[in-house]
């Protein structure tokens, strides 16, 4: 098999790993791109190619993330770059989609240490310490370190953190089913009926980005969510709406007056527990189009 060969069967799996670390995919192909550049003007011996093109993405995306955390001037709340798909993930693909490529581990992991968030990171995706300490080039016992922090920090954030394909499989209904309440009282207006599927301890999160109008700060509790919400609905009557799986969880495209919203949720004792909204065009790169209307949430 020729190198490039080689490494195109690689590509896909090296920007989903890169993805995870990042939260862009448009960063992590950037990532991946560089790695490519790299193996192609390497030796030709390399024992392991596997591992060396995983080693070699993930030390780049962790000089990536470094490069990135000197960056402060972002407007508003930042939400990973959603990865949207027209099919709900079949359950044995739950298992390879895993928590941390969801909303919410990817927005919390903003927290964590890029080291750390590589080992977290290659900890779900079955890497032992010992392995994980070769790729880091660190020891065994600085990985396990490393992990330990990292957990108690996303546990703290109230991050999810894996409970397995089987109690995620059976939670996606109930979710989709939540959502589409939840897109459907938006649209009618319907106050009593938002807040009676929102958490107590809800938090909403708007992503423009400074591209478009949204919450410049997080929105806390029931009431303010859903009058925010039903603010936001009502400016226009002209909206499509498309069920989605958003970073492997149920979503939806929404688009209000000509503005496209990409929205997923996370639910918590059978309420909707976060909301994630992701409206700034930059990060739209991974949504396919063009939106539909779905007769079943419009």
């Amino acid at each position: 098999m020729s190198r490039e060969a080689l490494f195109e069967g690689q590509r896909g799996r090296l920007t989903a790993l890169a993805y995870r670390m990042l939260g862009s995919w448009t960063d992590a192909e950037d990532v991946v791109q560089d790695v490519a550049i790299e193996w192609w003007a390497g030796a030709d011996d390399v024992a392991n190619p596997g591992g060396w093109l995983t080693t070699t993405t993930v030390r780049r995306a962790i000089d990536a993330l470094r490069r990135r955390q000197r960056e402060s001037s972002y407007v508003g709340p930042w939400l990973p770059e959603p990865v949207v798909v027209d099919r709900q993930p079949a359950a044995a693909d739950l298992v390879e989609v895993g928590e941390t490529l969801s909303t919410a581990f990817l927005m919390i992991a903003e927290t964590l240490t890029p080291p750390q968030r590589a080992v977290v990171v290659l900890r779900s995706l079955g890497y032992r310490h010992d392995e994980i300490a070769g790729v880091l080039d660190i020891t065994p016992a600085a990985a396990r370190q490393h992990h330990a922090r990292a957990m108690r920090t996303l546990d703290r954030h109230g991050a999810p953190t894996g409970n397995g394909a089987a109690d995620r499989a059976g939670d996606e209904a109930g979710t989709r089913s939540l959502l589409v309440a939840f897109l459907s009282a938006a649209r009618d207006g319907d106050l009593d009926a938002l807040v009676a599927l929102l958490h107590d301890d809800v938090v909403a999160y708007n992503d423009g980005g400074g591209r478009r109008r949204a919450a410049r700060n997080p929105l806390f509790g029931p009431a303010k969510v859903a009058r925010f919400v039903v603010g936001i609905s009502g400016m226009s009557t002209r909206r499509a709406v498309r069920l989605v799986t958003v970073n492997g969880t149920p979503g939806a495209i929404v688009t209000l007056a000509g503005v496209v919203h990409v929205i997923s949720i996370q639910v918590r004792d059978g309420r909707i527990h976060r909301i994630f909204d992701v409206s700034n065009p930059d990060k739209h790169g991974a949504v396919p189009g063009p939106v539909a209307p779905d007769p079943a949430a419009v």
